[in-house]
């Protein structure tokens, strides 16, 4: 079900100051082997059996910032209910809001077993404390839990902007979405473009991505992909298409919206997607959107699939229109779903990496 899980610097690196981090240092086998026991379905027991569970903590968990911590209730029988929370002010505030949360399912679904944290941070029940990425690029830090590889040894990076929920509404401690750890597993530094809420408008966050790329290929990435939720899907695009050529190699948006409202007759809505469209580049940038029903921000997601995989064919350079099938997955979050990390990622996967990627409007999954 999964790739193979490359090298984090773990155990190894665990003693060394915060910038050797930065540094190209390398793995050793010792630490591959720590890295792969850690997150992968060894260490979840007999909950291994549940394909959720293993897709939760292998692929979702390592998307976590601190304060974040995995509770996890497993029967006799192999049937297990966990949960993860991330961004919490404290530890212990990760701690208990986790086991609340599994408590709660547990109490529906598996009456008379005990939920117990699984992890705490980077600190995982019988396995060497794993030391986050402190790796920072202007505006732009490396995903704590996931693997660091360095601008040399990397495959590429992946930018990850969230989504924006108002003025009040703190979207930093939100983990990334299950399906980057997928270009992770497969040599990609994930870096996120984290944004207070006060300062968080469309043109400051475009242009500070426009700034922030220039420096990850200074520094030695070969591939920038930008992606984002919502808003930060919306601003990865346009950030993209105003970049110079080669500058970002991929975008790929989950549910773009930068319209200010949930209204879904909103009017503006329709030209808002056009003048987007229109920024698109002929003849470079591949670019894949995904595009839901039920999502309040988006008035019409077959027009906007149907319009996407239109100017496609006229640009020159794949483009994916994502479209699951009705009823599959739904809502404006539904790229968070771990339902859809099972059978999409293939296509965010191959519309970057393949040399005949996806294209046109698609709703069936990619195989991995």
């Amino acid at each position: 079900m999964r790739r193979r899980l490359l090298a984090l610097l773990l155990a190894v690196l665990a003693a060394l100051p915060a910038q050797a981090q930065d540094r190209d240092v390398g793995a050793t086998p010792s630490a591959q082997a720590a890295y792969e026991s850690l997150f992968s379905a060894a260490t979840l027991g007999p909950a291994s059996r549940g394909p959720s569970a293993v897709l939760g903590w292998t692929q979702g968990y390592r998307g976590t910032v601190p304060n974040a911590a995995f509770a996890i209730a497993v029967a006799p029988n192999g049937g297990s209910i966990w949960r993860f929370v991330s961004g919490q002010p404290t530890p212990e505030a990760a701690r208990d809001a986790a086991l609340a949360g599994c408590r709660e399912a547990q109490g529906r679904s598996l009456p008379g077993v005990e939920c117990r944290i699984l992890a705490l941070n980077g600190a995982v029940d019988g396995h060497p404390v794993l030391q986050p990425a402190e790796a920072r690029v202007g505006p732009l830090r490396a995903s704590p839990l996931h693997e660091y590889h360095g601008p040399h040894a990397a495959a590429g990076v992946i930018v990850y902007s969230h989504g924006y929920g108002g003025p009040a509404a703190d979207n930093r401690g939100n983990p990334t979405p299950a399906w980057l750890s997928a270009f992770n597993d497969l040599g990609w530094d994930v870096f996120r473009f984290d944004r207070a809420p006060g300062g968080d408008d469309l043109f400051r966050a475009v242009a500070a991505l426009k700034e922030a790329v220039p420096q990850l290929h200074a520094m030695g990435y070969r591939q920038v992909v930008l992606a984002g939720q919502s808003r930060g899907g919306w601003q990865s695009l346009l950030a993209g298409a105003e970049l110079p050529a080669e500058a970002v190699s991929a975008v790929i948006a989950t549910a773009p919206a930068a319209h200010g409202t949930t209204d879904a007759t909103h009017a503006g809505a329709r030209e808002d997607w056009e003048r987007l469209l229109a920024e698109l580049p002929r003849g470079r940038l591949r670019v894949a959107v995904g595009l839901f029903d039920r999502d309040p921000f988006d008035p019409d997601p077959d027009w906007r699939a149907e319009r996407l995989a239109e100017i496609g064919q006229e640009r020159g350079a794949p483009t994916l229109a994502l479209r699951p099938s009705r009823g599959r997955i739904e809502g404006h979050g539904g790229a968070g779903n771990l339902a859809f990390t099972g059978l999409y990622t293939g296509c965010f996967l191959a519309l970057v990496l393949s040399p005949q990627p996806p294209e046109g409007l698609r709703q069936d999954p990619c195989p991995r």
